[in-house]
């Protein structure tokens, strides 16, 4: 429209400069249009386009992230849950060996002290059979000694037959005594 009201001044002539040429209004309305329907087409549809995908992409990778949370969230409740379990395994394991070594330790008092026993108890028979041995050589001793001196006292000579009864009758009534 200046390019028009440039003209009117330069012809000179008395048209009016607040006038609408309507040719010039429709020719720049469709000119206006045109080149909206090409910036439409040419710009707007593809940046859309360019918008939509990358939206998209934004919100696939939103979801893929969530998606890998939840998995990293299952794998550390996953584990945790292992980590208690080797935890619980080693504890029980501790455990068992402690009772191993108490139980062993108990096997081994008890093994010594049946041991033990056994030494002692064949100690005392050992000794009791000690003692009969040196009772039954006192004995045999004692006796021979009373058939000597009671030979002597009866002035005779006393058979082996007459010693073996004297000394088997001093047996009987010395281990009556004991």
């Amino acid at each position: 429209m200046l390019v028009n009201l440039t003209f009117a001044a330069a012809a000179g002539g008395a048209a009016n400069p607040v006038s609408i040429d309507w040719w010039t209004l429709v020719l720049q309305s469709l000119n206006l249009l045109i080149v909206m329907g090409g910036l439409y087409i040419l710009l707007f549809k593809p940046v859309a386009q360019i918008m939509r995908r990358r939206e998209e992409s934004i919100e696939s990778q939103i979801s893929d992230a969530a998606t890998a949370k939840e998995e990293a969230e299952k794998l550390l409740a996953e584990y945790k849950a292992q980590l208690q379990s080797a935890k619980a395994e080693a504890r029980e394991i501790v455990e068992k060996a402690v009772k191993d070594a108490e139980e062993y330790g108990k096997q081994r008092r008890a093994e010594a002290d049946a041991e033990a026993q056994a030494v002692l108890s064949k100690a005392k028979q050992d000794i009791q059979r000690e003692r009969e041995l040196a009772l039954t050589a006192i004995r045999d001793e004692v006796a021979t000694l009373a058939v000597a001196a009671a030979s002597k006292v009866l002035g005779r000579t006393i058979t082996q037959e007459d010693h073996e009864e004297l000394v088997r009758d001093f047996v009987n009534k010395a281990g009556e005594l004991n």
